[in-house]
């Protein structure tokens, strides 16, 4: 058994990685312990050393990990409100230097935009990355459907031994099953985990909302009738883009 691992399985998300950047997203044909079965529901696997001085402080660098995260997408977030806003430059002008820390990203996005909203804007979706693109905002939603449509269930281990599995549904209530013997600092480390599962289970549904409401901003000033569905899988990669390089800047802090 893995000395550590953060595990989200049941939630079918082929070809996609955790936007957030901390949870393993099994999908089908992974490989599961002896008597295990791939879960028909997500249940986030967490699994700490043995030691509650080292699991409190792992789970205390992923609960920053997530924190970053969110900044992150609220930066996004910002960014594509200023874009939008009809006071600012058009999109070919967009105000952006090689200074700017993500002068990649929104440069990136500036363009698609400068010919989404030309007349030379050619099909969307045309090409393989644009595609590819597609396919992860697809598989994002759909997980993020599950994750929303299924109770959350977590469960800890803390070296060989199991501590505990929780379940929580969308009003908040829970049921702990404790495995025998688990004292008050397992205990503890648990709910940790549990914390950190429901606060990730929330940050993927505000990314899949800042990913539309922005993607319907943008079109709007493109003024190209049903421009947010074609512009979703370009704000998706700007959104994604945007959140690992400050998550990056973050960890080389």
């Amino acid at each position: 058994m893995a000395e550590v691992g953060f595990r989200l399985s049941g939630a079918a998300s082929p070809g996609l990685d955790d936007p957030l950047g901390i949870w393993d997203v099994a999908e089908s044909g992974v490989s599961f312990g002896v008597g295990e079965s791939a879960p028909t529901e997500p249940v986030w696997q967490v699994q700490l050393p043995a030691s509650p001085e080292q699991a409190r402080a792992i789970l205390a660098a992923k609960a920053h990990a997530l924190t970053a995260s969110e900044q992150a997408l609220a930066r996004a977030q910002r960014e594509m409100f200023d874009m939008s806003n009809p006071a600012a430059p058009s999109f070919s002008a967009l105000d952006s230097t090689p200074q700017d820390d993500l002068f990649a990203q929104k440069n990136a996005l500036t363009a698609t935009l400068g010919e989404f909203s030309s007349v030379s804007f050619g099909k969307p979706g045309s090409d393989a990355e644009d595609q590819d693109l597609g396919r992860q905002w697809q598989s994002l939603v759909e997980h993020t459907r599950q994750l929303v449509a299924h109770t959350a269930r977590v469960q800890t281990h803390m070296g060989s031994s199991p501590v505990g599995l929780t379940a929580v549904n969308w009003k908040g209530d829970f049921e702990t099953s404790w495995a025998t013997g688990v004292d008050a600092n397992a205990r503890q480390t648990h709910r940790q985990s549990v914390q950190l599962a429901l606060d990730s289970r929330i940050a993927k549904l505000r990314i899949v909302s800042v990913v539309a409401t922005g993607a319907a901003g943008l079109a709007l000033k493109a003024a190209v009738p049903g421009g947010q569905w074609l512009l979703l899988p370009a704000v998706w990669k700007f959104v994604r883009d945007v959140m690992q390089t400050l998550r990056q800047s973050d960890n080389q802090n």
